[in-house]
C-alpha cells in the first residue's frame, strides 16, 4: 500500500513539473494515465490485502483454539522442593509468607510433611495437598 502511495506521489510530482512546460490537453492525458495506473495498482494491492487478511484470520483462530486448549488442561502439580516463591503462591490459600515458610522448611520427603511439620495449617494443607508433589 505504501508503494502505491509513493508511486502516486512520484507521478503527481512529475505531472506538476510537466504542467509548467506543456499544454493543458497533454497534462490532462498524463493525469488520466497516472490515475489509471494507480487504480490498477490499488486493485492488485486489494487482492493481496484480502489474501493476507484471510491468513491472519486463520492464524488468529488457531491461536484462540490453542489458548482454549491450554486453559482446559489440568494444572501441573507444584514441586514444593524446587518451586519459586511465586510458583508456590499459585497454590490455593498460599500467600507470600506461607510460600516463604515452605521454602525455609525444605527439603521435604513426602508431601504430608508440609502439614505434619506445621509449615502450613491443616486447612491450608487440605487445600493444597492434591496440587503438590515432592521430588
Amino acid at each position: 500500500m505504501r508503494l502505491i502511495a509513493l508511486g502516486a506521489l512520484a507521478i503527481l510530482s512529475m505531472l506538476i513539473f510537466a504542467c509548467s512546460q506543456q499544454d493543458t490537453e497533454k497534462t490532462k492525458q498524463q493525469a488520466a494515465k497516472a490515475a489509471a495506473q494507480i487504480k490498477e495498482g490499488s486493485k492488485v494491492a486489494a487482492v493481496e490485502l484480502k489474501k493476507d487478511l484471510k491468513e491472519a484470520a486463520k492464524q488468529t483462530k488457531a491461536a484462540a483454539e490453542g489458548v482454549k486448549e491450554g486453559m482446559q488442561t489440568p494444572d501441573r502439580p507444584v514441586n514444593v522442593n524446587s518451586a519459586s516463591l511465586v510458583q508456590l503462591q499459585t497454590l490455593p490459600d498460599v500467600d507470600e509468607e506461607t510460600a516463604a515458610r515452605i521454602i525455609k522448611g525444605r527439603p521435604y520427603h513426602t508431601r504430608d510433611e508440609i502439614g505434619t511439620r506445621g509449615v502450613v495449617s491443616p486447612d491450608e494443607f487440605t487445600a493444597i495437598k492434591d496440587k503438590i508433589v515432592v521430588r
